[in-house]
């Protein structure tokens, strides 16, 4: 009984010191999501088929592969939340490819950006 008593004793210490710490940090800080905030704009691409500009609908648009979305029947997809500076875009469909092209994003705007598309090899 004695260790059991010693190990309670010794335990109960370090996890009221563990949840302490825990909360002195999580109050230290108003709002955990502005810790690392960078600033974002916007990226409208519009997706055309490269022999006749015709809107490619459904195609998978990439931004330096950590953000995507995809266009609708009129080729447009936005994709909000990019960070500031030199992007590159690329876009699939099936059967399609384009890109890559660069686009240079400003905070809290919408850079536009056409991507003509030509059969994948």
């Amino acid at each position: 009984m004695k260790n059991s008593s010693l190990t309670a004793h010794l335990t109960l210490p370090f996890a009221a010191i563990a949840v302490a710490c825990c909360a002195a940090l999580l109050s230290g800080c108003p709002n955990p999501n502005a810790i690392g905030v960078q600033q974002t704009g916007s990226v409208r691409v519009l997706c055309v088929l490269a022999s006749n500009n015709q809107p490619v609908s459904g195609a998978l648009v990439v931004i330096n592969a950590t953000q995507n979305g995809t266009t609708h029947a009129d080729g447009v997809a936005v994709i909000d939340g990019v960070p500031v500076g030199p992007q590159n875009v690329t876009a699939d469909a099936p059967g399609l490819h384009g890109g890559p092209v660069a686009v240079q994003v400003a905070e809290n705007a919408t850079a536009q950006v056409t991507i003509p598309m030509s059969p994948s090899q």
